[in-house]
């Protein structure tokens, strides 16, 4: 077993969306008549997957058919959203797959994302040529979404490594939450959204160049 790898979360960690989203979960609110708080998009919304999600909109318990339709209804108008700007990895974040490649550290994304938008990231960031597809972990309807580690679970069992030895980058509160759940050895906070983590006592990037690489000497 090598001895670690580094997971990332992906959106509004490897790629900076959160305006793509906030516009579009907004359209999608408003088109369904749901009315929330920033603090309940936060909790509700950010990080968690689509079933856990929609249910909590929606006030009832959802079959598979009706989470993937409300699911994919949404994705679109994120999709149509993000193909309205420049699409490009956050700052840094070219440099360090690069190096990653080029040691040879394995490394895996964890999203909750489900496979719609995964197949869209990998075409309009080329994905493959840094990630395995069997590394690239998405919510499948089979796991636990954030704050569960679930997802950061698979990713390392995939990858092979020592979770004590591995490395997460995550944006989200529930996300960081379920990096800390997955007990890996280090978490890094990707403020892309200028938010306030004071609640989590971790290391804070604005930027992949900031982050210390003396990390993955392991």
């Amino acid at each position: 077993m090598k001895k670690g790898g580094v997971i990332f979360d992906f959106n509004g960690t490897l790629f900076w969306d959160s305006e793509h989203q906030e516009k579009s979960w907004d359209e999608y609110l408003a088109a369904h008549n749901i009315l929330l708080t920033k603090e309940q998009k936060k909790e509700y919304i950010h990080g968690r997957n689509g079933k856990d999600t929609l249910e909590i909109l929606f006030k009832r318990e959802l079959s598979d058919e009706e989470v993937h339709n409300y699911s994919e209804e949404k994705e679109v108008l994120y999709r149509n959203e993000c193909l309205k700007h420049k699409m490009v990895l956050a700052p840094g974040a070219l440099d360090l797959l690069n190096y990653l490649k080029a040691n040879n550290i394995p490394m895996a994304i964890a999203t909750a994302s489900g496979k719609s938008n995964v197949d869209f990231f990998i075409d309009k960031f080329n994905l493959l040529d840094y990630f395995a597809e069997d590394h690239i972990v998405y919510n499948d309807g089979t796991v636990k979404g954030k704050p569960n580690p679930d997802l950061f679970d698979r990713a390392i069992e995939r990858l092979g490594v020592d979770k004590a030895g591995s490395i997460i980058f995550e944006d989200s509160h529930s996300g960081i939450q379920a990096a800390l759940n997955c007990k890996v050895g280090h978490v890094v906070i990707v403020n892309s959204t200028n938010s306030d983590y004071s609640s989590f006592e971790l290391p804070i990037i604005t930027h992949f160049d900031a982050f210390d690489r003396g990390v993955l000497k392991f």
